[in-house]
């Protein structure tokens, strides 16, 4: 069972996202600890790790120069993110125009690089101090909390966590302290990895359980729990959205071979029509890997 002190379970409980007494065994390990293993509720689907106290306070702090993206640099890193921070950036560019924008857990800032050039300001949150460093030589105005972005009294027009929120111990915390931040009718945007994936849920692909199960990404939600979040944080207008980041190539190679990568070592069976398509497929069945939530303050 999850470990006793498990406060983002208790979170969840007092949500009514989960109900602890059904909680169930899902998948013995995470790729990277042995001792983590993967929990399922089976009445609203959230996938959860069994404990957190991996993820302390100093956790993503210390974390090793920027080897936590690509240690040959920032420029190596933002080739690996490319298509994801364009993807992001152009949903945002509407939203962010002319506005007060600030990303929250922004890595190497490749989204920020994009969309600064249509904003009235930038700013962003990142705990992982060179990181940090290097974005703030860039020009960036960075830091390394919600918490000590509060105290600057700064407000914002829109607000941004791209696969941030599941990293979080105190989730609904983080979104009050956000809630603050924002302007009256600012914006939320918040992307996750969707817990009901093909490969996880319908194609019950073992290997890629064992390879996207992380002992970081403490809970994976579905649109229900994603939106409950939202609302209980005080957002309205909630709108939750499936997003497919890998197309079908990516999962006939994890099907076949049970690895990663597909979309590179076969590109022969890419194609923009076939892969629209199958996303469209995907979302319809509320199976795609990604979930965007949008909200409004």
């Amino acid at each position: 069972m999850p470990h006793p002190d498990h406060a983002l379970l208790k979170e969840l409980v007092s949500l009514g996202i989960v109900r602890e007494d059904t909680l169930e065994p899902f998948h013995p390990q995470v790729r990277d600890r042995s001792d983590v293993s993967v929990w399922r509720c089976p009445a609203s689907g959230v996938l959860l790790l069994d404990r957190i106290d991996q993820i302390g306070a100093s956790y993503y702090p210390d974390q090793d120069g920027l080897s936590y993206w690509d240690p040959a640099g920032r420029a190596q890193g933002l080739v690996a993110t490319r298509e994801d921070d364009l993807r992001r950036a152009t949903s945002l560019t509407a939203m962010v125009a002319g506005k007060r924008y600030v990303d929250i857990g922004t890595g190497l800032g490749g989204v920020l690089d994009l969309v600064r050039p249509v904003c009235a300001s930038v700013a962003a949150v990142e705990p992982q101090a060179e990181a940090a460093r290097m974005l703030r030589g860039l020009g960036y105005d960075v830091h390394p909390g919600t918490g000590e972005l509060a105290a600057t009294g700064q407000r914002f027009d829109v607000a941004s966590l791209f696969h941030v929120f599941e990293h979080m111990t105190g989730p609904l915390k983080e979104l009050r302290t956000i809630h603050a931040l924002l302007e009256e009718g600012g914006r939320i945007v918040v992307e996750v990895p969707h817990a009901r994936d093909a490969l996880i849920t319908q194609f019950a692909c073992m290997s890629f359980r064992q390879f996207t199960f992380w002992s970081e990404h403490l809970v994976l939600h579905t649109r229900a729990s994603l939106a409950a979040y939202l609302q209980v944080a005080g957002f309205k207008d909630v709108q939750v959205s499936g997003v497919q980041r890998y197309p079908l190539a990516n999962h006939l190679f994890w099907l076949s071979h049970g690895g990663p990568g597909g979309q590179v070592r076969w590109p022969e069976l890419r194609s923009g029509a076939v892969e629209e398509a199958y996303a469209a497929l995907l979302q319809s069945a509320d199976l795609t890997d990604t979930l965007v939530a949008v909200g409004t303050k």
